[in-house]
């Protein structure tokens, strides 16, 4: 396994973090779909792997219905995924 290999798998393990009670289903719905769909499916290329998990978790911090305590956590997942596109 690659280096980003790696790092995108610690990434997707931080955007579980989502999946908590407080957190709306749809909003946790959203966060495993950017995993399963884009961040780890490795039949994408990786460019558009991370920058299609970066949209959807922007439409995630976006919601209004997105409790405050979890802006923080996708702002500093997109800023590492930001660092990780910018290397490729």
């Amino acid at each position: 396994m690659s280096e980003i290999e790696t790092r995108l798998q610690q990434v997707a393990t931080v955007i579980t973090q989502l999946d908590d009670p407080k957190v709306p289903r749809n909003i946790r719905k959203g966060a495993r779909d950017s995993i399963e769909l884009w961040l780890l499916n490795t039949s994408k290329q990786m460019d558009v792997r991370i920058a299609m998990t970066q949209s959807r978790l922007e439409e995630l911090f976006a919601d209004p219905n997105i409790p405050p305590e979890f802006q923080p956590l996708i702002m500093m997942i997109n800023a590492e995924l930001e660092k990780m596109l910018q290397q490729l």
